[in-house]
C-alpha cells in the first residue's frame, strides 16, 4: 500500500499581531490514516400521533423532511416505542399483545411510521424498544415472547425486517436472562436471525454502566448483545463509566441523547457540539436523539425536544426547526461504513483558545469525503481562513462548501451551499465564519428541502365526534393518550355503531412509576389557545370507578418532564356522587369547588357530562341538567381531558391493579353549553354463560328476538345471525371472542 507522508491533523495558528482577526489555521487530512466506523445519526420517535393525524400533503411533506436522503434530516435510523399500555417518559402507545392469546399487529401507528421511513429510505435502519410489558407478561419467558413476537409481527404481518431490538427494557435494571430468551428466539428464526440485539439501555442518571460487568462475567449474555446501547447525555469522553466499554470488539451508540427543542436555535449549535463530542470524544458510532418530531400538546411532557414542530394537524401547520439543518451536516454527507479521518487533535485553536472543533469522514469504497466544522461564538470576529492540505488520493476532487448560521433570523443562510473550491496541488483555503457550522464534502446531490406549511390556526368550534368514521381499535383523531389505551369499539349498552372506549383492565406495571407518571387512564385532545367553550360527552361505566371531564386543561408549555393535570375537572362515580374539582401543580390531591348527588345511576348506565368555561365562571351539568356554578380564575385556557380512576387511589399519580374501564360517545366542544337531552340510562339486554370448553349460552333479558354478531381475536366475523334466548355456542378452538348483541360489545375468552 502507498503511504502518504501526511499523518495528523495539524491545527495552528500564525500571528503577527496578536489579534485574533489574523488567526490562520492548517488542517491535513490522510486517506490512509482511518479509524472507526460511522454507523449513523437517528432518532427515538415518541411523540408520533398527532403527527399520524396531519392531512396530505403536510403529513408527507413532514416525513420527507424526516427520511427522505438529501432533502432534510435524512435520518439514518429510526427507533420507537413498543407499546404497553402504560405511561412513559412522554405519552402512551397501544400495545399490539394487551390479551395473552390476542396480538393484534394492526393496533397504533409505530407500523405506519416503520413503512413510511423505509418507503423514503430503504437502507434506514430501523429498531424498537419497549419501557415496559403488559399485565400479563410476568414471567422472563413471556416478556421475551412479547419482544420477539413484536419482531415477528413487524416481518409476517407487514413485510419489516427489523435492523435491531432493544434487549433490555428502557433505562430499567439489567435482565440478562430476557435478553438471553430474545437473542435465542431470534436465532431460531431463520428469517429473523439477522435482527441484532442492543443492550442495555441504562439511563442518563446512571453512575455506572452495569452492561460492561455483566458482559464481562456472563459469556452467553456477551454472544446474545451484538450492540452496546447507552444513553450517555453529555459526559466527558475520558468518564470512567465507560471504562472497559470498547473491549468485547462491539460497537457502542448512544441510544437515546440530547437534541434540544426544535424552535431554539441555539440548540441547533448544541447538537453539533453533542454529535462531535460523541463521535469523537466518546467514541460512539452511533447517535440516536431525543426526540424527532414535536408532535404532543404543549402541556405534555419534553413537547417540544425535536427537528420539527408536528401538532396542529387540524390546520396542517408544521414549523421546521434548526435542528434539521445541523442534523443535515452530518446525515446528507457521512453515510453509515465511512471511517473516521485519524487527527490528533479534533479541536480549533485561536490565540490557545479553543474556538472550534472539527470532524471528518472518508468512504471506504471511493476517494470522498466530508469535513464537519463548528466554530464557535469566540471565533475571531472576522473569521479565519482555514488552509486545507490533502494527501495524493483525495486530493483529486472538487470541494462543496455548506454553511449555516442559525444566529441569523434569515433561514435562506441555514444549509446553504456557498462556493465551490478546487484544490491546486493538494491544497484548498476556506474561509471560517463566527458562530457556524460549515460542510466541506466531495459528494454531490444534497438539497435543501422546500415546501409551504399552512399557517397556524386556533381548532375551531364546533368539534364533534360521534366515532363512527374509524376502524375499530384505532385511535380517534387529535386523542393523544397519556396512560391506558382509548380506543374505538363497538358501541354497548343498546347503542348503534362504535364509541371510544378505555379498553385496558388488567393494569400493566409502569416505568419508573414513582417519578410523577400518570398511574390511571387519561386521554386528551384539543387546542391549548382554547379559553371559553363548552365541552359535553356521553359516558358509562363498566366497572365500579369514576368518570373524569376536564376542561382548560394544564395551559402552560412544559419544557421537561412535568405532567401535573392543572385545570378543572367533573367527576362522576358509580353511586352517583358528583364532584366539581381544580387540580393545581403544588398538590397531587383535587381541591373541591363543588359536590354532590344525582339518583338513578350505576354501571352500564349513559349518563351526559358537561363543563363549561366562560371568563372566571365554571358551570358543570349531568343528564342536561345544571348541578353546579363557581367562580375561579386560576386557569384560563387549555384542552380537554377524560379519564377514569379507581375507587383505590385518591389522585392519578398512583396506580391500581385493575383500571376502570369505560365508554365515552358523542363529543361536542363548542363556544356555550347547549342542554342535552338524550340521557336514557340503558342495562345490557344479555347475559353470558360459560358452559364448557369452548362453549358458551347466550341468555337474553327480554323475550324479543336480537342481532347477534361474534368476532374473533384477528377481527373477523365468524357468527352473524339472529339470537334466540338460550342460544349455545361452540368453537373449534379458544381464545378471545367479540360478542355484540344489538349494538352492545362484550369480550369472552375460552380456555
Amino acid at each position: 500500500m502507498k503511504k502518504s507522508h501526511y499523518y495528523f491533523l495539524i491545527i495552528f495558528f500564525f500571528v503577527t499581531r496578536y489579534t485574533m482577526s489574523e488567526a490562520n489555521l492548517s488542517l491535513t487530512l490522510n486517506g490512509n490514516d482511518l479509524g472507526r466506523s460511522y454507523d449513523g445519526v437517528g432518532g427515538l420517535m415518541s411523540y408520533a400521533k398527532l403527527l399520524y393525524d396531519y392531512p396530505e400533503p403536510q403529513r408527507s411533506e413532514i416525513l420527507d423532511y424526516l427520511f427522505l436522503p438529501n432533502y432534510g434530516a435524512s435520518l439514518q435510523m429510526l427507533k420507537i416505542q413498543i407499546g404497553y399500555d402504560g405511561s412513559r417518559t412522554t405519552s402512551c402507545w397501544p400495545c399490539h399483545w394487551r390479551d395473552q392469546y390476542a396480538p393484534n399487529y394492526q393496533r397504533g401507528y409505530g407500523w405506519w411510521l416503520f413503512k413510511e421511513a423505509r418507503k423514503r429510505n430503504p437502507k434506514i435502519l430501523l429498531t424498537a424498544l419497549h419501557w415496559g410489558y403488559p399485565a400479563w407478561a410476568t414471567t422472563n419467558e413471556q416478556k421475551a415472547e412479547f419482544i420477539y413476537d413484536f419482531v415477528r409481527g413487524a416481518y409476517v404481518e407487514h413485510g419489516i425486517l427489523l435492523d435491531f431490538i432493544g434487549g433490555n427494557q428502557n433505562e430499567t435494571a439489567i435482565s440478562r436472562d430476557i435478553t438471553k430468551k430474545i437473542k435465542q428466539k431470534l436465532l431460531a428464526n431463520p428469517a429473523l436471525k439477522s435482527v441484532k440485539v442492543v443492550a442495555a439501555d441504562e439511563g442518563s442518571q446512571t453512575v455506572k454502566f452495569n452492561v460492561i460487568s455483566n458482559l464481562q462475567s456472563d459469556a452467553a449474555y456477551s454472544n446474545a448483545v451484538d450492540i452496546i446501547g447507552v444513553h450517555y447525555k453529555s459526559r466527558p469522553g475520558n468518564d470512567p463509566i465507560m471504562n472497559g466499554i470498547f473491549d468485547f470488539g462491539k460497537p457502542v451508540w448512544s441510544t437515546e441523547d440530547g437534541g434540544g427543542m426544535f424552535n431554539s436555535d441555539t440548540h441547533a449549535y448544541q447538537w453539533v457540539d453533542q454529535l462531535m463530542k460523541l463521535l469523537v470524544d466518546v467514541k460512539v458510532t452511533g447517535v440516536m436523539r431525543f426526540l424527532v418530531t414535536a408532535s404532543a400538546y404543549d402541556n405534555m411532557p419534553w413537547p417540544n425536544f425535536a427537528m420539527i414542530k408536528a401538532k396542529e394537524p387540524w390546520s396542517g401547520n408544521y414549523v421546521l426547526g434548526a435542528n434539521v439543518w445541523s442534523t443535515a451536516h452530518f446525515t446528507q454527507f457521512v453515510k453509515p461504513g465511512w471511517k473516521m479521518f485519524n487527527v490528533a487533535n479534533p479541536f480549533i485553536y485561536t490565540n490557545q483558545t479553543d474556538t472550534g472543533r472539527i470532524v471528518a469522514y472518508k468512504s471506504p469504497d471511493t476517494n470522498d469525503y466530508s469535513v464537519i466544522i463548528r466554530t464557535n461564538d469566540n471565533f475571531p470576529v472576522d473569521g479565519a481562513d482555514l488552509q486545507l492540505s490533502l494527501s495524493d488520493d483525495i486530493a483529486g476532487k472538487n470541494i462543496y462548501v455548506w454553511r449555516s448560521d442559525f444566529n441569523n433570523t434569515d433561514q435562506s443562510g441555514w444549509f446553504a451551499m456557498t462556493q465551490t473550491i478546487t484544490p491546486q496541488s493538494g491544497k484548498a483555503t476556506i474561509h471560517l465564519d463566527k458562530g457556524c457550522v460549515y460542510t466541506l464534502t466531495t459528494t454531490t446531490g444534497q438539497s435543501k428541502g422546500m415546501s409551504n406549511s399552512p399557517a397556524t390556526e386556533v381548532l375551531s368550534f364546533p368539534y364533534t365526534d360521534d366515532f363512527e368514521s374509524y376502524q375499530v381499535e384505532h385511535l380517534p383523531r387529535y386523542f393523544v393518550n397519556v396512560n391506558s389505551s382509548f380506543e374505538v369499539a363497538p358501541a354497548g349498552t343498546g347503542l348503534p355503531g362504535q364509541v371510544l372506549r378505555q379498553v385496558v383492565a388488567a393494569a400493566p406495571p409502569l416505568w419508573h412509576p414513582n417519578d410523577d407518571n400518570i398511574g390511571q387512564p387519561l386521554t386528551e385532545i384539543g387546542d391549548m389557545r382554547w379559553t371559553d367553550y363548552a365541552v359535553k360527552i356521553d359516558a358509562l361505566l363498566e366497572n365500579p370507578g369514576v368518570l373524569f371531564l376536564g376542561g382548560r386543561f394544564d395551559q402552560k408549555t412544559e419544557n421537561n418532564g412535568d405532567y401535573f393535570m392543572e385545570g378543572y375537572y367533573l367527576s362522576l362515580d358509580d353511586t352517583g356522587a358528583w364532584r366539581l374539582l381544580r387540580k393545581d401543580v403544588a398538590n397531587a390531591e383535587f381541591v373541591e369547588l363543588s359536590s354532590g348527588m344525582i339518583a338513578g345511576f350505576g354501571l352500564n348506565q349513559w349518563k351526559n357530562m358537561a363543563l363549561s368555561f366562560k371568563g372566571n365562571v365554571i358551570n358543570a351539568y349531568i343528564g342536561g341538567q345544571q348541578l353546579a356554578s363557581v367562580t375561579d380564575k386560576t386557569y384560563t385556557k387549555g384542552n380537554v381531558v377524560i379519564g377514569t380512576k379507581s375507587h383505590e387511589v385518591t389522585n392519578f399519580f398512583v396506580q391500581s391493579p385493575q383500571y376502570v374501564t369505560a365508554q365515552f360517545d358523542n363529543l361536542l366542544i363548542d363556544k356555550e353549553y347547549v342542554s342535552s337531552t338524550n340521557d336514557a340510562a340503558v342495562v345490557r339486554p344479555f347475559d353470558i354463560i360459560l358452559s364448557g370448553k369452548h362453549k358458551f349460552v347466550i341468555r337474553l333479558n327480554d323475550p324479543a328476538r336480537h342481532e347477534i354478531n361474534i368476532f374473533n381475536s384477528s377481527g373477523q366475523k365468524i357468527v352473524s345471525t339472529t339470537l334466540n334466548s338460550g342460544q349455545a355456542f361452540e368453537f373449534p378452538t379458544g381464545g378471545l371472542y367479540l360478542i355484540v348483541v344489538d349494538g352492545y360489545t362484550e369480550k369472552i375468552l375460552l380456555k
